[in-house]
C-alpha cells in the first residue's frame, strides 16, 4: 500500500532529476527512472508546479518542448541580472569555466573542437556564454559543413579587468601541440584562480 511518505519521496526524486537536467525532461523518462506510471509522474509534476506558483518561489516549473524544466521566476529577472554582473565567478558554472578556458587559448575554435577536448557536448554551455556576452561568433571554418568559429568577446576582457588576451596567464599545456585532451582540461583550475584574482571592481560590470 502506497503512503504519503512514498509520494514525498517521489517528489524529492523528481526535483533532483529536474535539477541536474540542462534540457526539458519528458514524463516518460521520469516515470521510467522511478518505476512508476506516466500518469503518476505527471500528477506529481503538476502538484509541484502548483506548489511553486502558489508560494511564489524564486524558480518555477514549466512544460516546454514536451518535457519539464526548472526556470527562474520572471519576477526576479532584474535581481538576477544585477547579481550576474557583480562577479563572473558568481554565475559561471564549472562546465562553462572549462569551455571558456579552452576557447581562450584555442580561439577561434568550433563547438566540435571544444567538445572533443572536454569529452562532452557543449551546445548549452556555448549558448550560455553567448547570452552572457563572453564569447562571440568569428566566421566559419573552411571545411565540410563550414561550422561556426567562436572567440572571446570584449566583455570577457572587461570582466577580468585586462586589456588584451596577451595579459592572460600562459598555460603550457595549450602551447604544446602534442598535449593530450586530459592535459588541456587540467589547465582549468589555473583559469579559475585567475578569474577570482582579476576583475576591475566596478559595480556596473
Amino acid at each position: 500500500m502506497k503512503t504519503n511518505s512514498d509520494d514525498i519521496w517521489l517528489q524529492t526524486c523528481i526535483e533532483a532529476i529536474l535539477f541536474i537536467s540542462e534540457t526539458p525532461v519528458k514524463i516518460k523518462n521520469i516515470a521510467s527512472a522511478l518505476g512508476i506510471h506516466e500518469k503518476k509522474a505527471e500528477g506529481i509534476l503538476l502538484k509541484l508546479q502548483k506548489e511553486y506558483d502558489d508560494k511564489n518561489r524564486g524558480f518555477m516549473l514549466r512544460k516546454v518542448s514536451g518535457g519539464y524544466r526548472f526556470y527562474s521566476n520572471p519576477a526576479v529577472s532584474e535581481v538576477l541580472k544585477d547579481f550576474a554582473k557583480s562577479n563572473i565567478t558568481t554565475f559561471i558554472s564549472q562546465a562553462a569555466l572549462e569551455t571558456l578556458a579552452i576557447i581562450c587559448y584555442r580561439q577561434p575554435v568550433t563547438r566540435t573542437q571544444v567538445a572533443e577536448i572536454r569529452g562532452v557536448r557543449t551546445d548549452s554551455v556555448f549558448q550560455t556564454l553567448q547570452d552572457r556576452g563572453l564569447i562571440k561568433e568569428a566566421g566559419r571554418l573552411k571545411e565540410p559543413g563550414n561550422p561556426k568559429l567562436y572567440r572571446t568577446a570584449e566583455r570577457f576582457l572587461e570582466m577580468l579587468g585586462i586589456n588584451s588576451l596577451a595579459d592572460l596567464p600562459p598555460l603550457k599545456e595549450f602551447e604544446e601541440s602534442d598535449a593530450d585532451s586530459q592535459n588541456e582540461i587540467s589547465t582549468e583550475p589555473e583559469m579559475e584562480d585567475f578569474f577570482k584574482q582579476s576583475g576591475n571592481g566596478e559595480d556596473d560590470i
